[in-house]
């Protein structure tokens, strides 16, 4: 490892991912894993909540306060899973990046583009309140500056989440010694075993229930 960074790696990434993780790991490919963890966990988080419209049960000081609190094992916890994943799956394909590597690619190209989710967040909350940690909110007519709002944060969630993809693709392609193409395969590979594995629980679970509700 060398004994330090060459580049910035909060803006190198994101224009040149293949460098900027080819420098992370020559330097020490646990660098910040916990900081990026934090920020990437505080966005899952925030949208837990909403999904499960936490506002209508609990003041928007614990909802906040308590994402804070976990958000550092959120995101310590997906980043890992799905590294693993990418890791296991890789080799299938020809891989060669070790877990440190390919949870370095993850952790850089999920956390940096988080810290852009986090400002979006502070946006809404600082606007709406309670309201933004309700599960109708996406479907709530706004009018007016609030409209306004709402549709710039959404247009730049959704441009920040095609350029994270982006940038995972490269980085993964980086550490594992094949293109950014093949690491698209990659993540298919990945991402169908985990929905197969999601929809097996389910037809065992939502199967039992139905055969019991029948006799």
């Amino acid at each position: 490892m060398k004994s330090d960074l060459t580049v910035n790696p909060w803006t190198a990434i994101w224009l040149h991912p293949r460098e900027t993780i080819r420098a992370i790991i020559n330097f020490n490919p646990k660098f910040r894993f916990i900081l990026l963890s934090i920020i990437y966990g505080l966005p899952m988080a925030f949208n837990t909540a909403q999904n499960y419209s936490l506002s209508e049960a609990i003041p928007l000081w614990a909802i906040v306060g308590g994402a804070i609190l976990l958000c550092g094992f959120l995101g310590a916890l997906a980043i890992t899973i799905g590294s693993a994943l990418l890791t296991w799956t890789g080799k299938w394909i020809g891989g060669k990046g070790s877990f440190d590597k390919v949870r370095c690619a993850v952790a850089w190209s999920s956390g940096v583009p988080s810290c852009v989710i986090v400002v979006t967040w502070a946006v809404l909350i600082a606007t709406f309140g309670p309201q933004a940690f309700s599960r109708m909110f996406a479907e709530t007519p706004f009018v007016g500056y609030q409209a306004g709002i709402v549709f710039l944060v959404f247009l730049i969630e959704s441009i920040v989440w095609v350029w994270s993809l982006i940038m995972l693709f490269k980085t993964l392609g980086e550490v594992h010694g094949f293109s950014a193409w093949k690491a698209v395969l990659n993540v298919i590979i990945a991402f169908a075993i985990v929905f197969a594995l999601v929809w097996f629980l389910g037809w065992i679970f939502w199967g039992q229930t139905q055969v019991v509700v029948v006799k």
